[in-house]
């Protein structure tokens, strides 16, 4: 038994933030749900995906919103309000004791009749542990958004790519439009590699680089925040000048 194949009845094994199906695991809690949206589940011909997915991704956007797996939070009515008080999961709840490296657990031992309610209560307790599924803002595709994590992509080979993941290739694009967008950045970057240089040539020692890379990130920094508070072109164009000056100091 595995979580990309499933059979109903299920016995399913919760402890925190973690379960077992059937005595395998530790899974996640939001892997499963994440592997149906994502289309990785086997799922029974009587199964409406389309439906339970819709659900789900309502599920999310009501309570998951504050772990943000959209890009746009949306209203919610009374309506879905409703609708989602009075499609609770159907399950039996018992406890059972797990032993795990040396030691015995107490976990909820839930026996779920499809695979509708084993998904309701597995992505609801994963965003109570502040998991949730995420869909990755380059491919599209679902992965699992984990607690603390700000990704935005996934770790998938990205499209048009043969080894380069979504998350390596967006974090190019982002600090790409930087270097395109803002003059800080261009700034940055001409004379992040002048200094690197010298001191590759042995005319700058690696710690007065590394003093001079720290101050020129402080700079940087700082001029990028006054430019959004700058009311003026004048005022803009003084800052970028006094960038330059800063960077090129030595």
């Amino acid at each position: 038994m595995n979580i990309f194949n499933l059979t109903f009845p299920l016995t399913v094994d919760f402890s925190g933030g973690k379960y077992w199906i059937n005595g395998e695991g530790p899974y996640l809690c939001g892997e499963a749900s994440t592997a149906f949206l994502a289309g990785e589940i086997r799922c029974e011909s009587t199964v409406d995906t389309s439906q339970l997915m819709q659900e789900l991704e309502t599920v999310l956007k009501i309570f998951g919103s504050h772990l943000s797996p959209y890009s746009e939070e949306q209203e919610t009515t009374d309506d879905v309000y409703q609708q989602l008080k009075q499609s609770a999961a159907a399950c039996s709840v018992n406890y059972a004791f797990l032993p795990l490296q040396g030691s015995i657990v107490l976990a909820e031992r839930y026996t779920f009749p499809t695979l509708r309610d084993f998904l309701y209560v597995e992505l609801g307790r994963a965003i109570l542990h502040g998991n949730a599924p995420r869909q990755c803002r380059l491919c599209g595709g679902w992965f699992l958004h984990k607690q603390g994590d700000r990704a935005i992509y996934c770790e998938r080979t990205a499209p048009g790519q043969t080894e380069k993941t979504c998350r390596e290739m967006g974090a190019r694009m982002v600090f790409e439009k930087k270097l395109q967008d803002e003059d800080t950045w261009k700034l940055y970057k001409r004379a992040y590699k002048k200094y690197y240089a010298r001191c590759m040539k042995g005319n700058m020692s690696e710690d007065e680089f590394k003093a001079w890379g720290e101050q020129a990130a402080a700079d940087r920094d700082a001029a990028i925040e006054q430019l959004k508070a700058a009311a003026d072109a004048a005022l803009s164009a003084s800052i970028i000048q006094q960038l330059k000056e800063n960077l090129n100091r030595l």
